[in-house]
């Protein structure tokens, strides 16, 4: 049977492109019935990028590979035994297990598989506990051995001994010998002190490993915290803890075994013991000697075994560590009342299985250690036996030899009591290897069957969508429970559901059968409309900003040129209105095709309906003349919207907003006359002959409207229906014409007066025309007057008027007029007054032409404007605007503004102006007027000048009266000189006052202070000493109180002098009379001098004359100043 999966298709990269050189590896996910996890699979696509595998039932991780780039992971699939071949981007983009899967339930599964490795590492741990007491084993087994060669060194020791007599004095010798042995026992006590370092290496192995535990617990109450699920997590956790108790139980018995061998281990060293007892005691007479020796190994013994209880107090705590563990999680076990107590306890289980495999490995770790002591005691024992058998050799030459033999011997029998003692070590580290083993088996168990009462216990409770818990698998597809979860089965019936749907994302690309479902719904598929298989209706309203009077495009483009989209149907239909509605039920019925400059051209045809003429709402069909071969444009003016359009499918309706260009043609946008506006453009069929057939091209072999001439025979088969005239005349196949009329008995032959020539007698009366030349012309039975002149042929008839053509539309943009002279009538058509006549003028022979325009007036006997245009002498040209032509009646309305003062050279005031004399004015009837003077009243300029307004302090239209600007005069008196006057010179002489001014002052006040100050003294003295005399302010003389006096030499000797005191500043005061001076005269000076006559400050008038006329003037000339009225 075949349980593979066709998987292949084309590897492409994000541009469409075939990957290349690139490896396709799908790598097993999980165990399967043929696939096993791991396992890799690859396939090379070839260099088109197709790959092609039979893939096993199975999940598989896709990596792709690039040379020279680094593996990429494209995602997972997954194969069923019912999925169907596909590409890999099928199966990569398919719904997996994984996307049903809640998020909750991946973590559990996460979270179980971290509690199986947890139970692997248990499980490692407890090998290594085994292979700690198989080591165990080995060292008591070496440690019997070198039991067993001391005894041989006692039995060697016990033949010397038969020499100790004639060796007595080499005791001595034999006692330093011991004390060598003695250093050896030291240094083997050395090293029982390194096995105690090695033991507390271990204890502190033992507490780093209870810290990893505490971490592995806190880590495992960390993961414990994500779901409540955990129970089930614990169920498997128990599942593995139940494996994990019987590696503890084959860990057990195989310590047991190690513990027997140990056992007997002891048992043969004690044997050693005693049969090295047996030869000390034949020794007998060299014990004194020996016992030095001996207790010197006591001493190392007792080391040694100070070491080993170091040891095994170490291993104690390790099992008190673990005992610790087990009691913590017997107290995990009591807190399983909630859930979340529980899930706390099944995390605590999971750190007690850790903590059993921290205690595995301090067991390890204290096994490895017994084993290094043993192997030291191996060395020592080792020794020992050849320090022995050297005094065995040395025993039979002396006395003093054998004597150090027996003591060597001694020190032996008590080196192997040390190892028999280490031995016992190792078994009683092998039994606590036991012991922990047992521990954590037990604790293992316990965990078990916690976490079997855990699942237990949460499995009562179930988890919704507010309540965290078990979930039940269910496979119903129809169920609307929110507490079951979907297992594979339900996933892949829902899957199997989605396969059979159409996808979103695919907008239907995803039916199988396109065909068969386009015709179960009953439309058409893009191939069949692309050929033209249907019709489609189309409705469009007004754009934005349409004006009245102007043509707007609807394009009818094709999907694209040159193809076998040649003519089009379409029905274009503008709005329905009342009949009065000018624009209203206009429809064009037909096809139509483009051909832009293609040799296939453009070309239309189809019926046309218009109720009137000048009701055309669909005004031409327009196409391309230059590189647009997709676009067919209807031009529609502004008032048919809506409009609709029934086309052919394949067909795209547009309806554009603003000037729309294909290709080098631009369909021009709001126009009057689109075939001239449109650029790169042409008139396929123009609507302006009213409703009827029309074609771009005209039938072949059809004579126009207009006229023609038929080449050939004109052959009636039947004379019932013959071919009639307007005026009632029949041309029958008989060669006759015959004339039917009411009046008429019957048909006539009119073919009795040859048309080749004759005379009629009688009257003709011809209700029709007379077309043909007359020879001559004879006057009228009655003349009648053509422009005054008689029309009997006795004379030239002239045309001196211009017969009306009536109310003629005003010409626009560059449409030419008829060549003459021609009247037409303004009357609301077109032109720039309502009312008038208009002279069109236009030579035979060139393109220029022109227009006068004189209006009529409303009023009767008043006047009316006047207007002129032309257009230049070119078809294309466009007509100039209309201009006035100013009279005096009509002048330019702002040639001068109304309101400004006009100098004007009479008393008669002209037609429409007013004398600017103070009076008021109607401001209704001259509204201009008004805006120059709000106030209704003209400004009197009579007598005034005009003055420009300064540009500050004025107001327009403020008065100012006469006034003088402000100036100074230059003014001068004739002067006359006085001369100086003096009076005459008079000489007083010298006089003397008298002398009767005897008299005193007063004097009071007080005199100033000449301050404190010191004065020279000439004694006393003192004689070499200074401090004999007292300083200033001081009453004794100390070294700091020194006098302020010059050390002098006189008279042979050295003295001392002191200065006074400098405390005697004072004041005197002042009182009494100053002495007279006596009497006494003055002499007073006059001298010579003379006296100046003032005349005094006075004025004198002077009189300036006036002149000059009664106001300011300058030169001037008098005109009256009007306004214009308007």
């Amino acid at each position: 049977m075949n349980m593979a999966v066709k998987i292949s298709g084309v590897l492409k990269d994000g541009t469409g492109k075939p990957v290349q050189n690139c490896t396709i590896q799908l790598k097993a996910k999980r165990n399967s019935t043929t696939v096993v996890v791991n396992t890799l699979a690859s396939e090379n696509p070839d260099e088109a990028g197709r790959y092609s595998m039979d893939v096993e039932y199975g999940q598989y991780s896709v990596i792709l590979m690039v040379e020279g780039f680094p593996p990429s992971h494209a995602g997972t699939i997954t194969v069923y035994e019912d999925s169907k071949p596909g590409t890999l981007n099928d199966f990569l983009g398919a719904m997996t297990e994984d996307d049903a899967r809640p998020e909750a339930l991946r973590r559990f599964e996460l979270m179980v598989e971290e509690v199986a490795r947890n139970a692997s590492v248990v499980a490692q741990n407890t090998a290594a506990a085994k292979k700690s007491a198989s080591d165990a084993s080995t060292s008591a087994s070496e440690a019997a051995t070198h039991a067993t060669d001391a005894a041989g060194s006692a039995r060697a020791a016990s033949t010397s001994a038969e020499q100790a007599a004639s060796s007595a004095q080499s005791a001595s010798s034999s006692a330093g010998t011991a004390s060598t042995k003695a250093t050896e026992a030291s240094k083997s006590a050395a090293a029982a002190e390194s096995s105690k370092s090695a033991a507390a290496t271990s204890a502190g192995a033992a507490k780093t490993s209870e810290t990893n535990a505490a971490a592995s617990q806190q880590s495992a109450a960390t993961s414990a915290s994500t779901a409540t699920t955990k129970a089930s997590e614990a169920a498997t956790s128990a599942r593995d803890a139940a494996a994990s108790k019987e590696a503890a139980k084959s860990s057990e018995t195989n310590a047991s075994t190690s513990a027997s061998s140990a056992a007997s281990s002891a048992t043969a060293a004690g044997n050693s013991a005693k049969a090295a007892k047996t030869s000390e005691t034949n020794a007998k007479s060299s014990e004194t000697a020996a016992e030095q020796s001996a207790s010197a190994a006591a001493g190392s013994e007792t080391v040694a075994a100070s070491s080993a209880r170091e040891a095994s107090i170490k291993a104690e705590e390790a099992a008190a560590s673990a005992t610790a563990a087990g009691k913590s999680a017997e107290s995990a076990a009591s807190s399983a009342s909630t859930a979340t107590t529980k899930v706390t306890e099944a995390t605590e289980q999971a750190s007690a299985a850790a903590r059993s495999a921290s205690a595995a490995k301090t067991s390890e770790t204290n096994a490895k250690a017994s084993e290094t002591s043993a192997e030291s005691s191996k060395t020592a024992a080792a020794s020992s036996a050849s320090s022995a058998a050297s005094s065995a050799s040395s025993a039979s030459a002396s006395k003093d030899e054998a004597t150090r033999q027996a003591s060597a011997a001694g020190e032996s029998a008590s080196t192997a009591s040390t190892k028999a003692t280490e031995a016992a070590g190792s078994a009683t580290e092998a039994a606590q290897s036991k012991n922990a083993a047992e521990s954590a088996a037990t604790r293992a168990e316990t965990a078990a069957k916690r976490a079997e009462d855990v699942a237990s216990a949460v499995a009562l409770e179930d988890a919704s969508t507010t309540k965290k818990g078990i979930v039940q698998l269910s496979s119903e597809t129809s169920s609307e429970s929110e507490t079951l979860a979907a297992t594979p089965k339900a996933v892949k019936s829902a899957y199997d559901n989605a396969e059979t749907r159409l996808r979103k994302d695919q907008n239907g690309a995803d039916i199988p059968d396109k065909d068969r479902f386009l015709s179960n719904i009953n439309v058409y598929s893009k191939g069949e409309v692309d050929q033209k298989r249907g019709m489609r209706k189309y409705s469009f309203s007004a754009p934005a900003n349409v004006v009245d009077g102007k043509w707007y495009p609807i394009v009818l483009r094709r999907s694209a040129g040159y193809n076998d989209e040649l003519a089009s149907r379409v029905v274009i239909s503008t709005r329905q209105n009342a009949g009065n509605d000018p624009m209203n039920n206009c429809e064009f019925n037909g096809i139509v095709t483009s051909g832009g400059w293609s040799d296939r051209g453009s070309y239309a045809a189809g019926y046309f309906w218009a109720y009137q003429s000048e009701e055309r709402s669909i005004h031409s069909i327009i196409a391309s003349t230059k590189d647009d071969d997709v676009c067919s444009v209807f031009y529609v003016e502004a008032r048919a919207f809506p409009i609709k359009v029934f086309a052919e499918e394949g067909l795209s309706v547009i309806v554009p907003t603003t000037d729309y260009t294909a290709g080098q043609t631009t369909y021009k946008w709001g126009v009057t006359e689109p075939a001239t506006e449109c650029i790169n453009a042409r008139t396929v069929i123009d609507f302006n002959q009213g409703r009827g057939y029309y074609c771009s091209h005209q039938f072949i072999g059809a004579l126009p409207l207009s006229g023609g001439q038929m080449s050939g025979a004109l052959t009636l088969a039947n004379m019932a229906q013959p071919l009639r005239t307007p005026g009632g005349g029949i041309f029958a196949n008989d060669g006759n014409l015959y004339i039917n009329k009411p009046g008429f008995a019957g048909w006539i032959d009119a073919l009795f007066l040859k048309l080749t020539g004759g005379t009629i007698t009688g009257s003709l009366t011809v209700n029709g025309g007379i077309k043909g030349n007359a020879s001559t012309a004879t006057k009228l039975q009655t003349p009648v007057n053509i422009n005054g002149v008689k029309f009997d042929g006795s004379g030239d008839i002239n045309i001196n008027t211009l017969v009306s053509r009536g109310m003629v539309a005003a010409l626009s943009g560059n449409t030419q007029g008829t060549p003459g002279v021609q009247m037409y009538e303004a009357y609301k058509n077109g032109y720039p007054t309502t009312y008038g006549n208009v002279l069109h003028m236009k030579g035979a022979n060139a393109a220029g032409e022109g227009e006068l325009l004189i209006g009529w007036s409303g009023t009767s006997g008043a006047h009316a404007p006047a207007f002129i245009r032309s257009r230049r002498d070119a078809t294309d040209a466009n007509w100039s605007l209309w201009d006035q032509l100013y009279t005096t009646a009509y002048p330019p309305s702002e040639l001068y503004p109304a309101g400004a003062p006009i100098p004007w050279p009479s008393d008669t005031i002209p037609s429409g102006y007013a004398l600017m004399q103070g009076q008021t004015f109607d401001k209704s009837a001259y509204p201009k007027l008004a805006t120059a003077y709000p106030s209704g009243v003209i400004p009197d300029l009579r007598g005034w000048t005009i003055k420009g307004k300064p540009a500050s302090g004025r107001a327009v239209l403020s008065q100012e009266q006469d006034g003088i600007k402000s100036h100074t005069h230059s003014a001068s008196a004739s002067s006359t000189d006085l001369g100086t006057k003096t009076t005459s010179s008079f000489d007083y002489g010298t006089k003397s006052t008298n002398n009767t001014g005897a008299h005193t002052h007063s004097i009071s006040g007080t005199a100033n202070s000449a301050g404190g100050h010191q004065h020279q003294s000439s004694g006393p003295y003192a004689n070499s000493n200074r401090t004999a005399l007292f300083p200033n302010g001081y009453t004794q003389v100390s070294v700091t109180n020194v006098p302020v006096v010059p050390q002098e030499s006189g008279s042979g000797t050295s003295r001392i002098s002191g200065k006074t005191s400098s405390d005697g500043a004072h004041t005197h005061s002042l009182s009494g009379t100053a002495a007279s001076a006596g009497a006494h005269a003055h002499t007073v000076g006059i001298g010579a001098h003379a006296h100046t006559v003032a005349l005094g400050a006075h004025g004198h008038t002077i009189t300036v004359n006036a002149v000059g006329n009664a106001e300011n003037t300058v030169k001037n000339i008098a005109f009256n100043y009007i306004v214009r009225l308007a």
